[in-house]
């Protein structure tokens, strides 16, 4: 058992319950997590993690069965803030390169069960057919206000390492 085992495994055991934790502070308007600029206020955008899942996640828009693996990626949003509402979405890139003809996949922060779509969550978003390298270093980001990357700005990125 590596180096590697061992950190994957650390992740793994303590993801969902800081995953909880995050969601139940935020919820609660509790201002505890730090970004380089210092406290976090209310009014921000955070990627807190993405993590590889091996569930099958179905593509949008294409036909019935059409199913890909991704990232599930933890965000926190302004409170109160419904992302379904404001057309919210996510995109992998190549690292750095936050551009149409760099993007791996992309999808709505909240496309199903527009009720229960939170100011934090988890979203999925499909990558694992689109050809993402092992070990490659990519960029996600998550666009506001059905902003274009031609047309703005990331509200909130996080790099993601391909584990194996």
């Amino acid at each position: 058992m590596g180096f590697s085992w061992r950190r994957e495994n650390f992740r793994r055991r303590f993801i969902l319950p800081a995953t909880v934790l995050t969601c139940v502070a935020a919820a609660a308007g509790v201002n505890a997590f730090a970004s380089d600029e210092g406290p976090v206020a209310g009014d921000k955008y955070i990627l807190t993690d993405a993590m590889w899942t091996t569930a099958h996640v179905y593509q949008k828009g294409a036909l019935i069965g059409t199913s890909d693996t991704g990232l599930v990626v933890t965000y926190l949003t302004p409170a109160g803030r419904v992302p379904s509402s404001h057309g919210d979405w996510i995109g992998i890139y190549e690292k750095g390169q936050l551009d149409t003809g760099h993007r791996i996949d992309w999808d709505w922060v909240c496309p199903n069960e527009h009720e229960r779509c939170l100011s934090h969550g988890s979203a999925v978003v499909p990558a694992g057919d689109d050809g993402m390298r092992p070990g490659a270093t990519y960029t996600v980001a998550y666009w506001a206000d059905d902003a274009k990357e031609s047309s703005g700005t990331p509200v909130a990125t996080i790099d993601y390492v391909v584990p194996w």
